[in-house]
C-alpha cells in the first residue's frame, strides 16, 4: 500500500510509523521546509517540501499509484482544499482531518466522505 500525506504533524507522523512498520510505501508533504529535513533524518521515507492544496505538487506524488491521501494539516481550510485537489487528480482513496465540526455537513457536499474529526 502507499500513502501520501499532507502535513507533518503529530497524527501524520504517528500514522506513518506505523505504516512504515508494517511495511507500506509513505511520502510526507508539508511546507515547513526545516520539519521536512528533521523528520527525514528519522523516517525513511519520502518527503515533497511545498502547499499540499496545490495539484502540481500533488501530482509529484503520483497520485495514480496512491492508494490513500491524507490531509492531516492543522488547518481545516487547507485539509478541505488539498482533499479536493487530491481527487482532481486521481488519487482513489481520501481521508480529511477536520477540526471543526461546523465543518462536517460541507464534507459530503464536497464528495469528501472519509474524516476525521480527532474530537
Amino acid at each position: 500500500m502507499r500513502a501520501v500525506f499532507v502535513g507533518a504533524g503529530a497524527l501524520a507522523v504517528m500514522t506513518a510509523r506505523r505504516l512504515l512498520k508494517g511495511g507500506h510505501e509513505v511520502v510526507m508533504i508539508d511546507c515547513d521546509k526545516d520539519r521536512i529535513e528533521a523528520l527525514s533524518a528519522e523516517l525513511d521515507c519520502g518527503f515533497l517540501h511545498g502547499d499540499g492544496s496545490k495539484p502540481a505538487l500533488l501530482r509529484e506524488a503520483d497520485p495514480a499509484l496512491t492508494d490513500f491521501l491524507f490531509c492531516l494539516t492543522g488547518n481545516d481550510q487547507s485539509n478541505i482544499l488539498a482533499s479536493l485537489a487530491g481527487r482532481s487528480v486521481g488519487c482513489r482513496r481520501v481521508v480529511t482531518r477536520i477540526d471543526d465540526p461546523g465543518f462536517e455537513p460541507l464534507c459530503p457536499e464536497l464528495g469528501i466522505e472519509d474524516i476525521i474529526i480527532p474530537s
